[in-house]
């Protein structure tokens, strides 16, 4: 199992290093993704020139804050600059980024990511780009540098059965976030019935496991740093990560996170994340139960896991997540 990171958010000089010690530590890939902070696809520039040799992967842009022609100029861009070691991650993110932040309807999620996709297919191949989909209508331009490549994977970031069935029928790979391990052995069937009613292999697809991590020989701070990342996303980012807790077999333990959540705040939902949650979901703890619970990863569908640090993360607790998981 392929081992990366995401390192959106970050302080800028901080993701920098990171993505130069990643490589060093020998880590397959690195992620940027875009939330309401930092801009993808410039740190990417960047990074392409601090690196040569780790992926460098969108984890995830949205389809809703670019056109699809756009997204596939920054994917042929990235790809140039890498020399092919690129890797497109794209989601909707959720109605309360999309509009209230970006100004844009949040419509037909999985209808649009799909049209965005074969967007981005048709300005990759180099021909003249012609489509006629619900959102786009599109004829008459090609990419018009002297290079387009087809060589950039397409990933989408899923956690519902609809948005899951989609990735298998059209992307390159699927991209599980904060899902329970039962949950996405679950969904990988949806996945894999997908793509095989598309004669797709699902062998030549890959399925890249978005979740969070902090390992350190202070096991206890590791979980605690995690029990407040999960509580955020359960607690703040819509019911996408509630139901997907509660789809797993944790649905009271998810009430209780959202519930405690709006009456008493960050910390007490904190405090109900319980040690289940945490051991099916995050990758937290010292180095030999983050190994194990690596491992366990591993014996999923996954082919890669991608390891975020939780919000709260300083700086050593990171680098020794780094060092930890360059080790596995």
């Amino acid at each position: 199992m392929r081992v990366g990171i995401n390192i959106s958010d970050l302080e800028y000089d901080r993701m920098r290093s990171y993505a130069e010690a990643a490589e060093e530590h020998g880590l397959d890939s690195v992620w940027i993704g875009e939330t309401w902070g930092w801009e993808a696809f410039t740190i990417l520039g960047e990074l392409a020139q601090l690196t040569d040799e780790v992926t460098l992967g969108t984890g995830i842009v949205p389809v809703y804050t670019r056109s699809p022609a756009l997204l596939g100029q920054a994917a042929a861009t990235v790809a140039e600059a890498t020399d092919d070691r690129f890797v497109m991650g794209l989601g909707t993110s959720g109605p309360a980024v999309i509009e209230n932040w970006h100004g844009a309807d949040f419509d037909r999620p999985i209808g649009r990511t799909a049209e965005t996709i074969s967007v981005i297919e048709n300005v990759l191949s180099g021909e003249t780009v012609s489509h006629d989909g619900d959102d786009f209508q599109l004829d008459g331009f090609r990419f018009r540098a002297d290079r387009a490549t087809g060589d950039v994977p397409i990933y989408v970031g899923a956690i519902g059965p609809s948005n899951v069935r989609m990735s298998g029928a059209v992307a390159d790979g699927w991209m599980p976030i904060f899902v329970p391990r039962p949950r996405i052995a679950a969904l990988y069937e949806e996945f894999v019935d997908s793509a095989a009613s598309r004669d797709r292999d699902p062998d030549d697809l890959t399925v890249s496991v978005n979740t969070v991590a902090a390992i350190s020989e202070d096991g206890q701070a590791a979980r605690d740093a995690v029990r407040h990342h999960i509580a955020f996303y359960v607690g703040a980012m819509g019911e996408f990560y509630h139901r997907t807790l509660s789809d797993a077999g944790f649905e009271e333990n998810a009430d209780a996170i959202r519930d405690a959540w709006h009456s008493d705040g960050p910390g007490a939902a904190a405090e109900t994340v319980s040690d289940d949650v945490i051991a099916e979901t995050a990758i937290a703890g010292t180095p030999d139960e983050a190994h194990d619970q690596l491992q366990a990863f591993a014996d999923s569908p996954a082919d890669e896991i991608v390891l975020f640090f939780p919000r709260s993360a300083d700086g050593d607790l990171m680098a020794s997540t780094i060092e930890h998981l360059g080790a596995y």
